[in-house]
């Protein structure tokens, strides 16, 4: 089965989506309306203003990319419109599909493109009046496309490291544990603008460590932007995945760790050739094959991730063409891939599969 651990929804607004959302909406930013022209962008013009055309050193080509995507998110309704059709596509896409959605950075988005500062919000305003009808949304998404496809399709919440605010993740996390119940786990996700690329701020360790009695399902992102070190890191706090993780490779103890332990590596080989290609391109000299290769052939636990879709120019299907022209054991991937599913859910995904049929069907 072709499940997809590894996919932000930040990152999975179409082109096609944004402008349809921006037409239905009446929504005139500049990234989507041509003011001049009195006429809103094709789907084409704008594909260059939310993917990227290439490898790249700099980290805020990809970053830009969210935010010009971003600048739809005006109100909950836009957001409900555009979730819809992200999971719509991944439905489409995968025959399962774990969605992260970083709820902190979507409600501080909302309130600045509604001309607000999110740091005036209290953190219990900003948590009830604008993250809650966001959660919701974005869960009422998943249950229409759920129902309509019959696709199993998870929601994990994503905190990111860049921590800006130690109330308002507080107040975030004592509202996501009310709807604990709908979603599969926590994140920690987000590049932070300093030296130190995966933090793990003592701060939001607390906040973690509160989530998990309610939310024990964690996965970091690790090994990516940093080494081995970050992985040794991400290892300390016993998580049940790392998001890709790579750069394990730069240490043989910290593969060793990961081989005896129940770790499972989400690798996203698109993603990462695009934001660490240097780095990618060191592991394939060292170990003559790329890192997901290597990996297995250490007994690693992978499955596969497309990251950000849109923004990656990719899929979950080409990531699985990509993993077999490298030389990828594909049955291992479908092996860990269930493993991993049945962890999360409880369920394989036939299951799961099997139960939303009867839901369905009203049994």
């Amino acid at each position: 089965m072709h499940l997809d651990f590894h996919r932000h929804l930040e990152g999975s607004h179409s082109a096609t989506a944004l402008v349809e959302v921006a037409r239905e909406l009446g929504i005139k930013d500049p990234i989507f309306y041509d003011a001049e022209a009195h006429r809103y962008r094709t789907s084409g013009e704008l594909r260059a203003q939310v993917t990227m055309d290439g490898p790249t050193d700099d980290l805020t080509v990809f970053y830009n990319r969210i935010v010009s995507a971003r600048a739809a998110y005006v109100s909950v309704q836009a957001i409900s419109a555009l979730t819809i059709r992200a999971f719509g596509d991944a439905a489409v896409d995968t025959d399962g599909c774990e969605m992260r959605v970083s709820l902190f950075s979507m409600a501080r988005t909302l309130i600045d493109n509604q001309r607000g500062s999110w740091r005036e919000v209290p953190p219990v305003v900003f948590a009830d009046r604008y993250a809650r009808p966001i959660l919701l949304a974005v869960l009422a998404a998943r249950d229409e496309v759920v129902a309509a496809t019959g696709t199993p399709l998870v929601v994990r919440v994503g905190l990111s490291r860049t921590f800006e605010s130690e109330p308002h993740y507080q107040a975030l996390a004592g509202m996501v544990i009310e709807h604990a119940p709908a979603l599969i786990g926590v994140d920690v996700l987000g590049i932070p603008a300093s030296h130190e690329r995966e933090p793990l701020p003592l701060a939001l360790v607390r906040v973690l460590d509160r989530l998990r009695l309610h939310l024990p399902d964690l996965t970091i992102h690790a090994g990516e932007l940093e080494g081995a070190d970050a992985v040794e890191r991400a290892l300390a706090l016993a998580p049940q995945a790392i998001g890709h993780g790579v750069r394990s490779l730069e240490e043989p103890a910290t593969v060793d760790r990961l081989a005896k332990s129940s770790v499972t590596l989400e690798v996203c080989p698109t993603s990462n050739r695009l934001l660490i290609a240097a780095d990618i391109a060191a592991l394939e000299q060292a170990y003559a094959m790329t890192p997901l290769r290597a990996l297995q052939i250490r007994h690693v636990r992978c499955v596969l991730g497309s990251d950000d879709p849109t923004v990656m120019g990719t899929s979950f299907r080409r990531e699985l063409e990509v993993a077999r022209r490298e030389g990828v054991d594909l049955d291992r991937i479908k092996a860990d891939s269930e493993r991993r599913w049945t962890e999360m859910t409880g369920q394989t995904p036939r299951e799961k599969a099997s139960v939303i049929r009867q839901v369905e069907n009203g049994m």
